[in-house]
């Protein structure tokens, strides 16, 4: 069943329809296309991100056809911009930036496992904020992540977030709760360490 798209506040933010991020030559960001399906679905079995996200399991074209539709919907109700990133021409993840409608957002970020350990994640949400910050105008970005997701962190950490904290119960994931870090990074900050490297080394 389709979800109707609720109307637009005035808090909302008109997104361009057609907007494209690029970081170099090989890596941009753009919205998501029914191409990407046969990716989306091959990134949502894979079991790191099934350990660290939400993502239905099983998962399959049926609820990738879901999240591409959820993806339109948010993007044209001015609530959330979610990304294709797109590696040498080939779906390579995702970067959502959910928007609260205050001068904030969330962002959350995962790539297929063909396209990790290459500081693309990194680069990928780097484009996006500074995108958020320049052209949306936002005061800053928040990210969370599961306390044994180090990937993330790296990643967070590699675009400037600083860690506020580990929280207990901070997400839910398929009814069960998790401890989780919460970050958060401001305009104007440099989107590179902000403090020494706390984790393991891979």
């Amino acid at each position: 069943m389709t979800t109707p798209a609720r109307p637009r506040r005035p808090d909302d933010l008109l997104l361009p329809d057609d907007l494209v991020l690029r970081d170099g030559d090989d890596l941009l960001l753009r919205r998501h296309r029914r191409s990407d399906l046969a990716g989306i679905v091959a990134q949502c079995v894979d079991p790191a991100t099934v350990r660290f996200t939400v993502v239905p399991t099983p998962y399959g074209p049926d609820e990738a056809e879901e999240f591409l539709t959820a993806c339109e919907r948010t993007w044209e109700e001015g609530t959330a911009a979610s990304f294709a990133v797109v590696v040498d021409g080939g779906f390579a993840g995702t970067v959502d930036l959910r928007l609260d409608g205050t001068g904030w957002a969330e962002v959350g970020f995962g790539l297929g496992p063909w396209a990790r350990g290459r500081g693309t994640a990194a680069r990928a949400v780097r484009t996006v904020l500074r995108w958020a910050f320049a052209d949306l105008g936002l005061a800053g970005v928040h990210w969370r992540a599961d306390v044994e997701n180090w990937g993330s962190r790296r990643t967070a950490w590699r675009c400037g977030f600083r860690v506020e904290g580990r929280v207990r119960g901070l997400l839910v994931q398929r009814g069960t709760r998790r401890d989780g870090w919460i970050g958060s990074v401001l305009r104007g900050e440099p989107l590179a360490p902000a403090e020494p490297w706390e984790g393991p080394e891979r």
